[in-house]
């Protein structure tokens, strides 16, 4: 048996071997604080320099995107200068453009000037306007009678100007007249001479009221026949026609019911449009601006202040009295329709 010095001896022994073969922990945390790299803080960082190759590197870059942008612009400024040396025309077309707005422009402003010199003598002088008519020279006396007879003289004329004051004017007295006419023609003549007188006043009186609505036209610088009178022809006639074919037709074949009801469908939608263009016309004609100009028909008449009040004066009495007209036929009619009601 080993005895208890023995082995501690032993122990005593081995602990003093590892002494000496193994280093401290000390000295190796010593050695290994010394040869760690310091850590940078972020202001020894920001005071870094770049390398002088970096900087180069930046400055080739930017001189080489110059250089292409200098050759993209004398690229594109060569291809500019051969289009306008292929191309004069086209300059040449603008230039004249340019001047023939400019001719225009001036002379929309000599004219507005000279219109509104035109005015201002108007203005200073109006009893000339009443007396002298540029279209009729002295005949025209600026009055409403005088237009009316005016009217009557110029029954044939399909080529000149009315103005709205000749216009109403000639429509209010006409109405009157034609009333006076017919009364007198009834009362005094016999029932053929009667029709014979009524067809000629009829006939004449259609030549005179389209006379004078293609001359208001023309004044208000519109074409009579092609927007207003051609539609209104047009389906006047096939309006005839067909009312006609209409009244005819049920005599000849009563049973055939879905036929006579088409065609009446018909001969109301063609009313339609003939109604149509007949309230058009009619507006164009009492109401449109006349041009204060010349133009291709002649020249202007009765543009002045006064005379625009004297026609809206006489167009709201003449639209009254027709209105007092259909109202008085509707009671009439009423009337007559209550009566034989009762009686039956």
């Amino acid at each position: 048996m080993v005895s208890k010095k023995t082995a501690a001896s032993s122990v005593s022994d081995i602990k003093s071997d590892s002494s000496v073969t193994e280093p401290k922990k000390k000295t190796s945390s010593s050695k290994s604080k010394i040869a760690a790299p310091k850590s940078t803080t972020k202001k020894e960082v920001a005071k870094k320099v770049v390398p002088e190759t970096h900087n180069v590197d930046v400055v080739g870059e930017v001189l080489n995107v110059k250089s292409r942008n200098d050759a993209k612009k004398s690229s594109h400024a060569s291809k500019n200068v051969k289009v306008n040396a292929e191309t004069p025309a086209i300059a040449e077309k603008s230039s004249k453009t340019v001047l023939a707005n400019a001719k225009r422009s001036s002379v929309k402003e000599n004219a507005k000037i000279a219109e509104a010199k035109k005015f201002a003598e108007m203005k200073e002088h109006p009893a000339d306007v009443d007396v002298i008519n540029e279209t009729c020279g002295q005949d025209c006396c600026g009055g409403a009678w005088c237009a009316w007879i005016h009217a009557y003289k110029n029954i044939f004329n399909f080529k000149g100007r009315t103005s709205r004051f000749e216009f109403w004017s000639f429509m209010l007295i006409n109405i009157f007249a034609l009333l006076l006419v017919s009364l007198g023609i009834e009362t005094l003549a016999p029932s053929t001479i009667a029709l014979v007188l009524t067809v000629l006043i009829y006939l004449v009186e259609i030549v005179v009221y389209l006379s004078i609505f293609v001359r208001r036209l023309h004044d208000a610088g519109y074409s009579a026949w092609k927007g207003f009178f051609r539609p209104l022809l047009i389906s006047w006639v096939l309006t005839g026609i067909v009312s006609f074919y209409g009244i005819m037709y049920p005599q000849s074949h009563p049973e055939n019911v879905k036929t006579f009801i088409s065609i009446a469908s018909l001969a109301v939608v063609l009313l339609l449009v003939y109604g149509y263009y007949g309230i058009k016309t009619f507006i164009a004609a009492g109401f449109f601006e006349e041009e204060h100009n010349a133009n291709v028909y002649g020249a202007a008449s009765f543009i002045d202040d006064a005379h625009k009040m004297k026609s809206l004066r006489y167009a709201a009495i003449y639209l009254l009295i027709i209105i007092l007209g259909y109202l008085i036929s509707l009671s009439s009619i009423f009337y007559s329709a209550l009566e034989a009601l009762y009686s039956y």
